[in-house]
């Protein structure tokens, strides 16, 4: 192709037909221009196409992070609802107060000791590697959709940290307690099939870890709730990004 158009320049020449030269110098100059230019849209089009690939590779693992996390979720909820019902079982003055977010209780057996009420249970741990990767690496901005990244920082700066938040201060009033009930729930006598407890500081303890346990497993569930709904927007996307 070069010694064609090489041919053709010396052959104007040859002929002193300078403006024809010109005039297909000009046009030489033109193709060339336009040539860099496709070759430039090539690869811009190439590099966007890397790029989205990164975004929907980040957005597929935050959603199977987000699934893993609802199972997770399931099993704390379940067994949070358990130990409301031992609570109520145990005191019914106790005030259910988020029933109707977090749904009727299983049928409970009564506990064996006291000390039951004062044992540590499994706290939501969310799989945040993906997210705290993206984050960290500055990859933020890969994601497109404005809106929906917003969305998914919210869910886990705010809703999964508020629920992590409420789970360490129930350890640490489990803790607390513990230690400061110590000898009574060593050596207290408790019939087994009918708890009795006269020790007032006690009965109130139990009564504010009962209402913390209460609004973790409402938080829980209302997290699970965004939690879904992100995933449905998540496969929303995924469609887009895939026309």
């Amino acid at each position: 192709m070069i010694k064609f158009f090489r041919k053709i320049r010396q052959k104007l020449l040859s002929e002193n037909k300078f403006s024809k030269y010109l005039i297909y110098a000009f046009g030489e100059i033109i193709l060339v221009v336009i040539g860099i230019l496709i070759a430039l849209q090539i690869n811009n089009w190439n590099e966007s196409e890397k790029l989205r690939n990164v975004e929907k590779t980040y957005l597929n693992e935050i959603r199977n992070d987000l699934i893993q996390d609802t199972l997770l979720l399931n099993k704390v909820i379940s067994a949070r609802k358990l130990r409301i019902a031992r609570f109520i079982a145990f005191d019914s003055s106790l005030n259910y107060s988020f029933s109707k977010i977090i749904g009727v209780l299983p049928e409970s057996d009564k506990v064996h000791h006291i000390s039951y009420f004062f044992r540590n249970q499994r706290d939501f741990r969310p799989k945040l590697g993906t997210y705290k990767s993206l984050i960290s690496e500055g990859k933020s901005s890969l994601i497109s959709n404005r809106k929906l990244f917003n969305l998914i920082q919210n869910v886990y700066d705010v809703h999964m940290k508020s629920l992590e938040d409420i789970g360490k201060e129930i350890d640490r009033g489990y803790s607390e307690y513990t230690r400061k009930h110590a000898y009574t729930l060593k050596y207290g006598k408790y019939d087994s099939n009918n708890i009795k407890v006269n020790d007032s500081l006690i009965l109130a303890d139990l009564s504010i870890q009962f209402n913390n346990i209460n609004f973790y497993t409402r938080q829980a569930v209302l997290l699970k709730e965004d939690i879904t709904s992100l995933i449905e927007l998540l496969d929303v996307e995924s469609i887009q990004l895939n026309k």
